[in-house]
């Protein structure tokens, strides 16, 4: 309860003497060492902290002067009965007057004085004179009203003696110590002495709202405590009804839309500020809301501001046909629209848009749909809102993917995400196929594009022949800066003879900044990077490993491949030397070879030369071990050897983040706490440490500043679903 060194509000006297505040904090200290000891020294404990209290200046001792008597049940009586009148400051006038025998008690505002008088307080407390601690306490208030610390140890009093007052003993030291406070011969009632408690916490209260300094400490936060733990109404007052509503509201625009949705709730100003600044439903994300069923309606009518609408996880919130009109026809400013169904295969049914056909349906710029394997109802939205799309999510939302984009156009489209929630092991006829002619197509100004889960080809065999030439497809997406190639997405089987030569996308401009190719297969990281039209074969005919020059990429900012087969590291030097020599690139992850092959990498800052970057500050490498036995030719020892990966690491002056994945070898536990130890790794993400080496490498992460992170197979691409 006691805060040794604390403050106490109220207006200050001229600042002491430093000798003498440092004699009192010593005295008091030596006070309280006793107290607390084991043994409980209560006796040696009172005259230290006496002394304590004389030495303020205000001479409490009284030099001569008239001293109240030792019988204070006058003191108490007086205070007791004020209390219990319906009049919360009854007591503060109390205080500040004379007792009833006609004593005039002292008044000292300053801190100190306080402080030291609830410290004999709580001494003669714990030493069982529960009736001199309360009379004390009822000192302090008397010492200046204005203060919490003497209610907070009447209360403290008070609180201890209800806990331990005995329900049918009337001859113990509790129950006489309540006796003598509460004026009652009888045995005194819990409710009685619980009313008298909650009546003294209130009066403090009221004290330190009407004449304190507007200064808060310790002694008024515990105040606070215990009236909220007595459940007393005026604890609950609002704690930014003094606020300004510009200041209020600017509070509330911190809050996500849950807790403002809370915030209604609480009392009517605060139902009033939120509701009515429209700016705060500005962005409305839903975490998983129940079913408002017709309130909906009503609740976006009276917030028709919102430009974004999330929810999260819509599997109680039931989106029907009606919800979504209101969503798209009611929200004239809503930009941005992110729908996730919160279940593996749910579906929306007959979704028509009835009854509203020519309105103007509300100007998105993107649009996410999640898990809503309906292809309807998916077209129906994009029919609405494609001529102003930006950023298109389309994420578990069927196989039929390709007659979206067979059927309309996205001019200002710039982001596009398709990701598929499933991909058999094997493609089978029955596998839908993306076509990529009709996605490039129909996006023409497209920036950044994410594919996985799907089979893909440029076009299959029963579309026909496809109707450009090379060099028209050559100038399709002269604007695409990045590309993602998830780890699920293979190669068709129904695409044309000879077409695994043919892009799956166009060739690559200078405007490229980003490659991210996750998956482990050829067909698709050769096709992707080095690939040829069948139309335009290379001198002597196609097969299956000649594979030409690719395009100079010199702004590429981030490679990743984490294919394992890439045939020739030529190639591979010719895409990304140019950016690294020019200090463009900045992240850069591959994956090591097959070993025993051409391409096997041996000693990365000599074999991966052309990727040293003087900018780059991301690095990651996959399935590495350098260790070379010779004798054993079929690579069946599980000896790891990383050295080579650390000493890589020196050749970039910049990097901070490390991506190691080796692989399931002998001592990797080792390899990364050195790799923790290294003086240039800031973030290490990796997925081999378990158990016992995961709680070493935590403990040595944070000794050496650290982040280490676990994340599986590989650092997830892509960009936010709601970029703030």
């Amino acid at each position: 309860m006691a805060a040794p060194g604390g403050s106490v509000p109220g207006a200050q006297l001229n600042a002491p003497d430093q000798e003498w505040e440092e004699k009192f904090k010593a005295m008091l200290a030596e006070g309280r060492e006793l107290m607390d000891s084991d043994n409980g020294e209560y006796s040696r404990a009172l005259p230290v902290i006496m002394e304590a209290v004389n030495m303020c200046p205000c001479d409490p001792a009284g030099n001569g002067n008239a001293r109240h008597g030792k019988d204070k049940s006058c003191n108490i009586s007086q205070c007791i009965d004020a209390v219990r009148s319906d009049d919360c400051g009854a007591l503060y006038r109390v205080a500040k007057g004379p007792c009833a025998c006609g004593y005039s008690w002292p008044s000292c505002i300053r801190p100190e004085h306080a402080i030291a008088l609830d410290a004999l307080a709580e001494c003669l407390d714990k030493a069982g004179q529960h009736v001199s601690a309360f009379s004390t306490a009822l000192g302090i208030i008397r010492l200046d009203p204005a203060s919490a610390v003497g209610y907070c140890r009447a209360a403290k009093i008070l609180r201890y003696l209800l806990k331990k007052k005995h329900p049918q003993k009337s001859n113990t030291a509790v129950t006489r110590s309540l006796a003598v406070i509460l004026k009652d011969a009888k045995l005194p009632s819990a409710d009685m002495l619980r009313d008298v408690l909650n009546r003294f916490v209130s009066s403090g209260l009221w004290s330190r709202n009407h004449y304190g300094n507007g200064l808060n400490d310790s002694y008024d936060v515990i105040l606070h405590m215990i009236a909220h733990s007595l459940k007393i109404s005026a604890a609950r007052t609002d704690p930014v009804k003094k606020l300004p509503l510009e200041v209020l509201s600017s509070i509330f625009a911190q809050l996500d839309t849950t807790s403002l949705i809370k915030c209604i709730q609480v009392n009517k100003q605060w139902n009033q500020v939120v509701l009515r600044d429209s700016s705060l439903w500005v962005d409305m994300r839903l975490s998983r809301p129940q079913n408002p069923k017709t309130h909906f309606r009503r609740f976006l009518q009276q917030r028709p501001g919102i430009r974004t609408l999330a929810i999260h996880d819509a599997s109680d919130f039931q989106v029907t046909e009606t919800k979504l009109s209101c969503m798209m026809y009611g929200l004239r400013q809503l930009k941005r629209l992110y729908l996730n169904s919160g279940k593996t295969f749910p579906a929306i049914q007959k979704l028509a848009f009835k009854g509203i056909e020519g309105r103007a349906a509300a100007s998105l710029t993107q649009l996410s749909i999640v898990g809503f394997d309906s292809e309807e109802p998916v077209q129906k939205l994009i029919e609405v809102t494609r001529n102003t799309l930006e950023t298109l999510d389309l994420v578990k939302t069927g196989q039929q993917v390709n007659q979206i984009f067979k059927k309309f156009s996205f001019p200002k489209l710039k982001k596009l995400r398709i990701i598929s929630g499933y991909l058999p092991e094997e493609v089978s006829p029955d596998v839908p196929t993306i076509e990529t002619e009709f996605v490039v197509l129909a996006t023409p100004n497209l920036e950044q594009f994410h594919l996985d889960g799907f089979a893909v080809a440029w076009r299959v065999e029963r579309s026909g022949p496809s109707p450009l030439t090379v060099a028209a497809k050559n100038s399709l997406w002269p604007s695409l800066r990045g590309i993602i190639v998830g780890p699920e997405l293979i190669y068709s089987n129904h695409a044309q003879f000879y077409s695994w030569h043919s892009r799956i996308v166009p060739p690559f401009t200078s405007n490229m900044r980003s490659i991210e190719i996750l998956g482990n297969n050829l067909d698709i990281v050769s096709n992707v990077l080095f690939a040829v039209d069948a139309e335009n074969p290379p001198p002597g005919g196609l097969s299956f490993t000649d594979l030409p020059e690719p395009h100079i990429l010199i702004n590429l900012e981030v490679f990743r491949c984490l294919t394992r087969q890439i045939h020739d590291m030529e190639l591979l030097k010719d895409l990304i030397g140019p950016a690294a020599k020019a200090g463009s690139l900045k992240v850069f992850e591959l994956c090591g070879q097959l070993p025993y092959t051409p391409s096997y990498i041996r000693d990365p800052a000599k074999d991966l030369s052309f990727a040293l970057s003087e900018n780059l500050h991301t690095l990651g490498f996959h399935s590495f071990n350098f260790f070379h036995d010779s004798t054993n030719s079929l690579g069946t020892n599980r000896a790891f050897d990383g050295q080579p990966f650390i000493d890589w690491l020196d050749c970039f002056p910049k990097l901070h983040t490390v991506c190691a994945y080796p692989g399931r070898w002998e001592a990797t536990d080792v390899f990364m706490m050195q790799l923790i130890a290294h003086p240039r790794v800031k973030v290490l993400h990796q997925d081999v440490l378990r158990g016992v080496a995961w709680d070493e490498a935590c403990r040595l992460a944070e000794l050496y500043g650290v982040e280490l992170h676990h994340t599986p197979n590989f650092v997830p691409a892509g960009w936010p679903m709601l970029e703030d």
